[in-house]
């Protein structure tokens, strides 16, 4: 159940100087911990009380003027939010609502959503009495009504999400929010005979049920003792920044992003085992167990995705979003540097990917270095891949170019790209010299929602484009 006065998150982050995520949370200094604000009441209409008159005569009552009343939508503030998901769980996430007056003086609310030091934007939409909240580059939406008070959204996450057959399934999740609670999770209760349980690890090594290939996860408690951040990397990506709760032996963690949403939901063995369930919102489910372990550690993520040989830059062409064919020897001056860059615009470790390519192109652009991507996308239809590459090329401010490239599906993507061996993981990034020499394949990636693992992946791609710029 959302609700509570409860406040685990200290404004007071200075103090939280861990090495390894040092500044990350002071983002936590700014979340506005205090109950949630009514709108301000700046010029609120006051509707008087007609006179009884006979119904033939009545005049019509005033309505209220949106532009001046503001007492029909959520306070702004922070708001803890639940998600239903099958099997009695909840997926739990913060975020903020902040309002404010356009230059017509009609109010706009913005919706922030936070998953640790992580802020992603959201808008509302105000139908009174139906709130709607969308989320940017995706079709999920909430539909939710708030209450007398305004301080309670009640309502649905949709979602849709294409089945194993390639039909789009429609979701409809009951969706809860209460204004002025930070926590991530409900609180737990300690049972009558309260079991002792030591600190959470930092670094788990971490098996699925259905997934194969080696699992980490890097965790941080925060000072409280009960706050955790962190995230799970596989060889194909991360989670990105997962946050949440330890306490009473019970670890709960998650993301929200809008369009998508993870739990992992687990509970410390006597043996020291975590046991527990993954959940991707409702479309998949499957069980988890990890181990502590501080040398746990991925593969070389440069030696699981080879280049076919045989295969050049000249023989591949894709289209752009426009329609036109493009050949990937020519999306370069000759004797340049390139990255070839296999996304997805639907995919989140690509979007951490982007964000770090666009700094790798102002960075290195002038010296030499071209970065094209190959947007492998959802849809089968061109137009509809297209419009996506556009839009997130604009939401997203991409200075590169993106091409069209296909479908998402990985065993038809290794065949329409035919220059690797597999397309095992979006995004993969693939290094070619001045002289059109693949000199390396980069599968995956992880972002800073590890940042041990994220710094190593930055030294080791500057080191490459470094040393291909200056012809090594």
């Amino acid at each position: 159940m959302v609700g509570g006065e409860g406040v685990l998150y200290d404004p007071d982050m200075s103090r939280y100087h861990k090495l390894i995520v040092a500044g990350v949370f002071a983002v936590f200094a700014s979340l506005p911990l205090s109950s949630c604000t009514a709108q301000a009441p700046d010029t609120v209409t006051v509707e008087q009380e007609q006179p009884a008159v006979e119904a033939e005569a009545q005049p019509e009552q005033p309505k209220k003027n949106p532009n001046n009343t503001v007492d029909w939508g959520p306070n702004r503030g922070i708001w803890r939010a639940e998600i239903e998901l099958p099997g009695g769980k909840a997926l739990s996430f913060n975020f903020i609502v902040e309002f404010t007056r356009n230059e017509d003086r009609e109010p706009v609310w913005d919706i922030w959503l936070r998953n640790g030091a992580e802020t992603l934007p959201a808008m509302l939409e105000n139908q009174n009495p139906l709130n709607i909240i969308t989320f940017p580059g995706t079709d999920a939406r909430i539909e939710a009504t708030v209450n007398d008070s305004n301080t309670a959204l009640g309502g649905e996450y949709i979602y849709t999400r294409n089945n194993a057959e390639g039909v789009a399934v429609e979701y409809r999740l009951p969706f809860i929010a209460q204004c002025g609670d930070s926590r991530r999770f409900a609180w737990i209760e300690p049972g009558e005979e309260p079991a002792e349980f030591g600190p959470l690890a930092d670094r788990w090594v971490v098996s699925f049920d259905e997934r194969t290939g080696p699992a980490v996860a890097e965790l941080v408690t925060l000072p409280d003792g009960i706050n955790v951040v962190g995230t799970v990397m596989t060889p194909t990506g991360d989670d990105g920044q997962l946050a949440g709760s330890y306490e009473e032996g019970r670890l709960r963690l998650s993301r929200f992003t809008g369009g998508s949403g993870i739990l992992y939901d687990g509970t410390i063995e006597p043996d020291g085992t975590l046991i527990g369930t993954y959940r991707s919102l409702a479309h998949h489910a499957e069980g988890f167990t990890a181990s502590p372990d501080e040398t746990a550690a991925l593969p070389n993520l440069f030696e699981l995705t080879k280049w076919n040989d045989g295969v050049e830059l000249s023989d591949l062409s894709f289209k752009s979003i426009e329609g036109e064919d493009v050949n990937l020897s020519d999306v370069a001056p000759d004797g340049s540097a390139r990255l070839v860059y296999v996304m997805g615009t639907w995919c989140h470790n690509c979007a951490d990917a982007t964000n770090y390519l666009k700094q790798l192109h102002e960075r290195y652009a002038e010296q030499g270095l071209t970065i094209v991507g190959l947007a492998f996308e959802a849809s089968t239809d061109f137009s509809e891949q297209a419009e996506a590459v556009s839009k997130y090329k604009e939401a997203k401010d991409v200075p590169f170019e993106i091409l069209v490239a296909g479908q998402r599906n990985k065993s038809e993507a290794t065949k329409t790209l035919r220059a690797l061996d597999k397309v095992a993981a979006y995004p993969t990034v693939v290094f070619v010299s001045p002289g059109n020499e693949v000199i390396a394949v980069h599968q995956g990636f992880v972002g800073p929602a590890a940042p041990v693992r994220h710094a190593q992946l930055r030294r080791e791609f500057e080191g490459r484009i470094e040393s291909m710029l200056v012809g090594e």
